[in-house]
């Protein structure tokens, strides 16, 4: 089980690593499968704060994460071609295969625009970018929509942990608000996850 205090502890205690701590939260996050088994958004949106909180500049926060996320998703695209048609039969689709087998019909059923929406969805992003690579989307054409999609991926992901930050770290008595504001957007999530998957 990832012990995801104990990394934000070690952060805290080791503030001059936050900038890889978020390069590390983003990779898992959009790296091929990885971001199953690690709360990824979570630890985003922590140590995003902890940037901001150590007054960090949000340019410099949305290079790294935005970096961080693409380098993951092509690695994963080049692992799925390079596997192609072995990949059911390497862990953890192995053992797992309905990942894959969501991930194949998502993709047939939107194609390139699949990549795109897929970034955004909890459930397919993982697997999204290694099973265009399996089923042979070209590359050209998976670069062009991943480098888009990370473009308003990187801010939606990390600005509202970090903005979170700065008003705590500046304003204590802002919490209740930034509570109820979180609360809301969790809310909006979630209604908007239950409408996509009634349609799909």
């Amino acid at each position: 089980m990832f012990d995801i205090d104990g990394v934000i502890l070690w952060l805290q205690q080791n503030p001059e690593w936050v900038a890889w701590g978020l390069f590390f939260a983003a990779f898992v996050e959009s790296f091929a499968v990885i971001g199953i088994f690690i709360p990824g958004v979570v630890l985003l949106a922590i140590i995003s704060g902890m940037a901001a909180s150590a007054d960090m500049h949000i340019a410099s926060v949305l290079i790294i994460v935005y970096s961080a996320s693409c380098i993951a998703d092509i690695s994963s695209y080049l692992i799925g071609m390079r596997l192609n048609k072995r990949i059911d039969s390497i862990w953890p689709f192995k053992t797992n295969p309905g990942w894959l087998i969501k991930g194949k019909e998502f993709f047939k059923t939107y194609g390139i625009l699949g990549v795109f929406i897929g970034r955004f969805i909890g459930p397919v992003r993982p697997v999204m970018p290694i099973t265009a690579g399996s089923m042979g989307m070209k590359f050209k054409h998976f670069l062009g929509v991943d480098l888009f999609s990370g473009l308003i991926w990187a801010p939606m992901y990390s600005l509202p942990g970090y903005f979170a930050g700065k008003v705590v770290f500046e304003n204590m008595d802002s919490m209740y608000l930034l509570l109820g504001l979180s609360i809301v957007l969790i809310l909006v999530v979630l209604i908007f996850k239950k409408i996509f998957r009634k349609r799909t």
